[in-house]
C-alpha cells in the first residue's frame, strides 16, 4: 500500500524522530515512495537503522541516526551530520513519545483501591511523571529549536508534532501522557503563530 506515492518529494529532507517506533517507522517507509531523502532519529539506532535499511532495498533513499531528544548538544551533532549527508531540513516529523508505568495507574480510580495493592493515582511515581513529559514535550520541543532554524525562509517547509486524541479527552489510567500530549498540542498552537509569517506549515 503505497500511500504517498502520488506524491512527489524528490530531494526534499525529512527528517523523522522516534523513527525506530510502530508508527513512526510506518510513515518513514510510505514517505520515502515520494522519492525523499529520509533521515531516521531515534535513541534506539538498531530499530531505526532496520527501518533505513528496508526503505534502501526497496530503492529509497534514508540514513538512520542515533539520537537522544532530550540532549540538544546531541540533536546538534546529529543535524550537523544530517546536512552534510542529505542537506537541511525541509519536513520535521517530531514522532519521539511515549508512556511509563510508573505515571500510569492500574484501574480507574475506586475507593476500594486504597485497601489494594494496584497502583493508583496516589501511587503515580514522580519520575515516572517527568519522564514522560520530558520525553513527549521537550522531545518535540528541542528538535524543533534546532531544525526550523534552517527552515526559516523555505516556503514549503513543514513541521508535524504528533499528539494524541488523550490531548483533548484524556483516559483515566494515563493522566501524565494525556497532559503531555496536551502540551504538545498547546506547542503546535504557539508554534503557529511563531513561524506563521515565515511559511511554515504545522
Amino acid at each position: 500500500m503505497n500511500i504517498a506515492a502520488n506524491h512527489n518529494l524528490e530531494n526534499k529532507l525529512i527528517i523523522i524522530t522516534g523513527a525506530g517506533g510502530v508508527l513512526c517507522s510506518f510513515l518513514a517507509k510510505q514517505l520515502a515512495y515520494t522519492k525523499a531523502n529520509i533521515a531516521l532519529l531515534d535513541l534506539n539506532f538498531e530499530a531505526a537503522d532496520k527501518v533505513a535499511k528496508e526503505i534502501n532495498q526497496s530503492g529509497g533513499k534514508a540514513k538512520a541516526y542515533k539520537t537522544n531528544v532530550l540532549e540538544l548538544e546531541n540533536i546538534k551533532e546529529v543535524r550537523d551530520q544530517i546536512a552534510i549527508d542529505f542537506g537541511t531540513c525541509d519536513i520535521l516529523i517530531n514522532g519521539a513519545g511515549g508512556n511509563n508505568p510508573k505515571a500510569t495507574t492500574d484501574n480507574e480510580f475506586h475507593q476500594f483501591d486504597l485497601n489494594e495493592t494496584a497502583r493508583t493515582f496516589f501511587d503515580l511515581d514522580k519520575s515516572g511523571i517527568e519522564f514522560v513529559f520530558n520525553l513527549n514535550y521537550l522531545g518535540s520541543l528541542l528538535p524543533t529549536q534546532v531544525f526550523a532554524k534552517d527552515m526559516l525562509g523555505k516556503q514549503e517547509a513543514n513541521i508535524i508534532n504528533i499528539s494524541s486524541m488523550n490531548a483533548f479527552t484524556p483516559l483515566t489510567k494515563i493522566p501524565a501522557y494525556s497532559g503531555a500530549k496536551a502540551a504538545i498540542s498547546n506547542f503546535y498552537s504557539m508554534a503557529c503563530c511563531i513561524f506563521l509569517k515565515s511559511w511554515y506549515s504545522l
